[in-house]
């Protein structure tokens, strides 16, 4: 089939429900009025030796910059012609397009051809969802779990002061240390005024061992055995020698569950606070269910109606969700399943959320279309952070 945008000649072929080939050619007329264009300009800016500048013949000009001039011309046609040949079409891209210029070389007596291909969202017509019936469990707040949420609240309020006695756990202490591997220094481990948490999880194996019972002034030997997948390779599965100075020891102070502390918090006491924490755990649990129903329903929908997903729209979720992840391991922070993972291994990993990411988008797409629910890019692309967050 084929028509024209004013004197542009359009031609589409469905390749697939979700992929069209789109041919679109560029009358010779227009073709010779941004060459002549690209030359002028050119003119004015070019220095040529033997010519003033602004002075090169344009047959000077074409010998020298031909392959500059025809690349600009083409990009300068497709960024005119292709948004107009879509537009006409009724076409709307659920990915950037891939570009094809059939035509080797441009010439001011004749057309410029090239071919975009271009996914598209499927046309899907989403039946028997209003009226859907789902099972709503039912949500209970413990007293056991508002004394926790007290208590990690209490914790987070706990401040150090400092004491002349062997550390404990719980103990922050103040140390300098430098690491040695077959009596080497080791790259970049001398570390001043480093705080260390006694009896943490996250440290490497033989700091607590190490530091336990330690008190102010005193220096201790340890040796460090590194995992066996540490981000270092060359100290992956290495034991190493540390000499740790341990500058001061802290106690940690934990406020009471009591009116006082939840006065120093802004609330009346301690019975309210504990009836708000309550309130927000509710809350928290409510709106869980409503999301745990919401991917019911899609899973649902998704199921019942078959549909193809453009590859791009894939991309697009897993690439947002592989630059979060890669952002937070190299912060350090990171999933067991994901540590020592590749980005490649972490794109692997995460494609499958990324296209169920793809289909939800497809299927809350057409349930806005048939509800006539407009939705714009900026809370789709705001949707997309958002699911790449919460992973």
């Amino acid at each position: 089939m084929q028509t024209s945008n004013q004197a542009l000649n359009v031609q589409v072929e469905d390749l697939s429900q979700i992929k069209k080939k789109v041919s679109i050619t560029v009358p010779a007329e227009d073709v010779k009025k941004e060459i002549k264009s690209a030359y002028a300009s050119l003119k004015t800016k070019a220095s040529v030796a033997g010519f003033r500048k602004g002075a090169a013949p344009v047959n000077v000009l074409k010998k020298r910059f031909a392959a500059q001039v025809e690349e600009d011309v083409m990009t300068k046609l497709i960024e005119r012609s292709y948004p107009n040949a879509l537009r006409e079409r009724h076409i709307m891209p659920a990915a950037p397009p891939k570009f094809d210029v059939k035509s080797g070389k441009l010439s001011e007596e004749g057309v410029f051809s090239y071919d975009v291909t271009v996914e598209v969202m499927p046309k899907v017509e989403i039946s028997d969802y209003l009226g859907m019936e789902l099972e709503r469990l039912p949500v209970e707040v413990k007293d056991d779990e508002v004394e926790d949420a007290l208590k990690r609240l209490a914790d987070n309020h706990s401040h150090f002061n400092e004491v002349d006695r062997p550390a404990k756990d719980t103990d922050m202490l103040t140390c300098d240390f430098e690491g040695t591997l077959d009596g080497t220094p080791i790259k970049n481990s001398a570390t001043k005024d480093y705080p260390i948490m006694l009896g943490a999880t996250t440290l490497l194996p033989g700091f607590n061992e190490a530091l336990a019972g330690a008190v102010k002034g005193q220096t201790r030997d340890a040796k460090i055995t590194f995992p066996a997948d540490y981000t270092e390779a060359n100290l992956a599965g290495k034991t190493a020698d540390f000499r740790i100075n341990v500058k001061s020891v802290k106690e940690k102070i934990t406020p009471g569950l009591d009116d006082e502390f939840a006065k120093d918090l802004g609330v009346e006491g301690i019975s309210v606070l504990r009836a708000r924490v309550g309130e927000e755990i509710k809350k928290a649990k409510d709106d869980s269910e409503k999301e745990r129903l919401k991917n019911r329903i899609l899973d649902k929908l998704i199921e019942k109606h078959k549909f193809e997903v453009p590859d791009g729209m894939v991309s697009r979720y897993l690439s947002v969700i592989v630059d979060k992840k890669v952002a937070d391991m190299k912060k350090g922070h990171f999933e067991p399943a994901d540590k020592g993972l590749t980005q490649e291994q972490v794109m692997q990993r995460y494609h499958a959320m990324a296209f169920r990411h793809a289909q939800e988008d497809i299927v809350l797409d057409a349930l806005a279309a048939q509800e006539k629910v407009e939705i714009s890019k900026e809370e789709i692309d705001a949707t997309v952070r958002r699911l790449a967050a919460q992973r």
